[in-house]
């Protein structure tokens, strides 16, 4: 039986040295391992700061944007009452003037009128955006306080960072209300977002402060102007 040579069998079968072995093994280690987000890396002080800087602007901005609400909801309600009087008014006037098939169109959106009003008197009522409007900027100013008092502290006292997490939360705590998903994206969009994500958010707050009081104020005109 022959055998291969000591040399030409090393040669023919090369081993890894041990140092490659255990660079490739923690290499297929941390592929294993689970992804960490970015903001773990960071130093308490430094999430904390973070949160207070989201919270409190989107509680700013949810102020703002139930401010809006309210000053729409009275404009529009205002405005559609103003539809369904006029409209009363003027059927009574001119109702010898008017054949039936105006004059039933003139009743549907005088009655269209008043169903948009009811409905944007029960909006108000039930959502009281000026309150809401009022809490939501109370808890954005105190956190915007703590946050410029805990930037004062020393980097390199960690010590306070928990007193200072302790205030956050009962500022947060302590507001009755929640600020809405809408308004946490608008305040990330105060960073540098790609211009899609940008214009969605845009979009869906468009959406969510103006839809309805549009609506309510364009609907009832537009019947009566294509239905004529």
């Amino acid at each position: 039986m022959l055998t291969r040579p000591t040399g030409a069998q090393d040669s023919a079968e090369p081993r890894l040295a041990p140092r490659v072995v255990t660079s490739i093994e923690a290499a297929m280690a941390a592929r294993r391992a689970p992804k960490v987000f970015a903001g773990q890396a960071l130093s308490p002080a430094d999430q904390l700061l973070s949160a207070m800087r989201t919270v409190k602007a989107a509680r700013f901005n949810a102020a703002e944007r139930l401010e809006r609400k309210n000053t729409l909801s009275m404009f529009s309600m205002s405005i559609v009452s103003l539809y369904f009087v006029g409209l009363s008014v003027w059927q009574v006037v001119y109702a010898p003037l008017l054949d039936e098939p105006t004059n039933r169109l003139v009743t549907l959106v005088s009655i269209m009128s008043s169903i948009f009003t009811l409905v944007l008197a029960l909006i108000e009522s039930m959502n009281d955006y000026k309150i809401k409007a009022h809490h939501m900027h109370a808890c954005a100013l105190a956190v915007n306080d703590l946050y410029h008092e805990f930037k004062l502290v020393p980097s390199g006292d960690d010590s306070r960072v928990q007193e200072f997490r302790r205030r956050y939360n009962e500022i947060v705590r302590g507001c009755p209300l929640n600020h809405a998903r809408v308004d946490y994206l608008m305040a990330r969009t105060e960073r540098d977002v790609p211009w899609p994500d940008l214009l969605w958010v845009r979009l869906r707050y468009v959406w969510d402060v103006y839809a309805l009081y549009v609506a309510a104020l364009i609907i009832p005109p537009l019947v009566l102007l294509l239905c004529r």
